[in-house]
């Protein structure tokens, strides 16, 4: 989420074990607000959203936490280019519009970038100013949710492998912490650290590879044998295609194809399983470049393979259905959530409920 002064992301500092970001700007041109306020509806800034006043109502909840299709959104706030420290906003299923969030979440919240639920539903948040939290899925439907667990790392993405241990990444390490260490709160040691070089965030394939997007417009895949141990493994496949553009956090769908905002680019990528075996400079076989995405961060992929994009210099997020993405274009969003009301402050994760 940073940017140098030539308008390209850099690294965070890592400094006692948080991450310090620079603050990102707008950099947004008087034509192209002209065509967002035509095309989206767009007359909304950060500063006037009131996630505070938000009521919570029974649309996304159910005495057991968000029920499946709720829309979990991590706001940057000031750490992007919004205002304050930032929130987690809870939607209801088929939010669209003005929408006002079910839940606002700010207790234990501070610059947050990347988010995850586990297989319980619980949610988990990097906080880049130096921890990781959780929240459990039944206080996700109370009004003003708490932490559950805090452990003492500062990070900007975060993953969980198939065995459940969760992965964080600070920018230019990734670490490991086990189930066990995740069940109570600290500063537990990772049990591995890699050094990768520079990265943006970290997701992991259907195989159990992790794959990592990165500030030099490339995604780089891992083999899961190569993460027991620390190091510097090089990675087995790197992705450089010029349809890359300081690409974010990965998604893959069922058919092991991937998914990336480019943050720089503006735009949605697929790359297929097939161009993804070899390392290269594949075109990608799809390219969504829609105007309401300038800017996208971590983009996710609900279970009926529909596509949620976090779009943060606009201030919005979109859905594309499934039958959008099968070609390149500029297709009309399935919803948008954009408005005062939203409680969006420089929308940077999005997480559906499955």
């Amino acid at each position: 989420m940073v940017r140098s002064a030539s308008n390209r992301l850099l690294p965070p500092v890592v400094s006692g074990g948080a991450v310090r970001r620079p603050r990102l700007a707008l950099a947004v041109g008087t034509a192209l607000v002209a065509e967002l306020i035509a095309t989206t509806s767009l007359a909304t800034s950060p500063a006037t959203a009131s996630p505070a006043a938000a009521a919570t109502t029974s649309g996304a909840l159910s005495a057991h936490g968000p029920v499946p299709g709720t829309i979990f959104v991590t706001n940057a706030g000031a750490n992007g280019g919004g205002t304050g420290p930032g929130s987690i906003t809870l939607y209801r299923p088929g939010a669209t519009g003005d929408a006002r969030p079910e839940v606002v979440i700010t207790k234990g919240i501070d610059q947050p970038g990347g988010m995850v639920l586990d297989t319980s539903g619980d949610l988990w948040v990097a906080n880049e100013t130096g921890t990781v939290v959780e929240y459990s899925k039944a206080d996700l439907s109370k009004p003003s949710p708490v932490p559950t667990v805090s452990i003492s790392y500062g990070a900007g993405g975060l993953a969980f492998d198939p065995l459940g241990d969760l992965w964080a990444d600070n920018g230019t390490t990734v670490v490991e912490f086990t189930k066990a260490q995740l069940a109570k709160s600290g500063s537990p040691k990772p049990v591995v650290t890699i050094t990768p070089n520079d990265n943006c965030s970290i997701a992991f394939d259907p195989s159990g590879d992790m794959w990592l997007g990165s500030s030099d417009d490339t995604v780089s895949e891992w083999a899961k044998s190569e993460l027991t141990k620390s190091g510097t493994p090089s990675p087995n496949v790197t992705v450089s295609s010029s349809g890359l553009e300081e690409p974010c956090k990965p998604t893959f769908d069922r058919s092991g194809d991937l998914w990336a905002g480019n943050y720089q680019g503006s735009s949605v990528v697929e790359f297929t399983k097939a161009e993804l075996a070899r390392s290269g400079s594949p075109a990608p076989a799809v390219v969504i470049s829609s105007p309401p995405i300038i800017e996208p961060g971590d983009v996710a992929l609900d279970t009926s393979g529909d596509l949620w994009v976090p779009a943060s210099d606009s201030n919005t997020v979109v859905e594309f259905k499934k039958s959008q993405l099968v070609k390149s274009g500029s297709p009309a969003p399935a919803s948008t959530i954009t408005g005062p009301a939203t409680g969006l402050n420089w929308p940077w994760a999005v997480a559906i409920e499955p």
